[in-house]
């Protein structure tokens, strides 16, 4: 049975866009590109000025709204920039996660990519935990991998809050508000 949407929202990050053009598994894509049609909304996160997608974009559907949004790290004053950092993460796009850090001017020595959803055991946390004690790195993960850790697992880890700024939001406020 199909579900009735009020409001078809999808994302793009402007880095990625959309990969290779395929649909998962063998791309970024959760749909063909064309269905875009179908969709009221259309984020892009990331850098405004990717002309390749946005020329995709409207070829397929010509009036649309457009949004762009940018990560923005909340909690950058507990972090020694001074240091080097060991980062890991098990989400869907680990690059825009080293992405972030680097435009914030983190020092990344190493990075360990786990799959999206990972399920850490205490030997990986072992691992990654020597590997910056052997090479003097304070370890930095994203909030949401922190967040499936352990007590015992997340000592000594830091983590990036990362909030989803918006340009124009009271334009998309009108949107959704409209909607219902």
């Amino acid at each position: 049975k199909n579900i009735k949407y009020d409001l078809k929202i999808v994302c793009f990050n402007s880095t990625e866009a959309v990969g290779n053009n395929f649909v998962f598994p063998s791309g970024p894509l959760r749909e063909n590109f064309n269905e875009i049609k179908n969709y009221d909304i259309i984020f892009i996160i990331g850098d405004k000025n990717n002309k390749k997608l946005l020329n995709k974009i409207q070829k397929i559907k010509k009036k649309s709204n457009i949004f762009f949004a940018n990560y923005i790290p909340t909690n950058l004053s507990k972090f020694n920039l001074k240091r080097k950092y060991l980062i890991f993460s098990g989400i869907g796009n680990p690059h825009e996660f080293e992405t972030t850090l680097k435009k914030n001017k983190f020092k990344i020595e190493e990075k360990i990519i786990f799959p999206d959803h990972y399920n850490y055991k205490d030997e990986d946390l072992n691992e990654i935990k020597n590997l910056a004690r052997k090479k003097g790195l304070k370890i930095i993960t994203t909030e949401k991998d922190f967040l499936r850790l352990s007590k015992k697992q997340q000592r000594n880890i830091q983590y990036l809050i990362i909030k989803l700024k918006i340009n124009k939001l009271n334009n998309l406020k009108k949107i959704i508000l409209n909607k219902r």
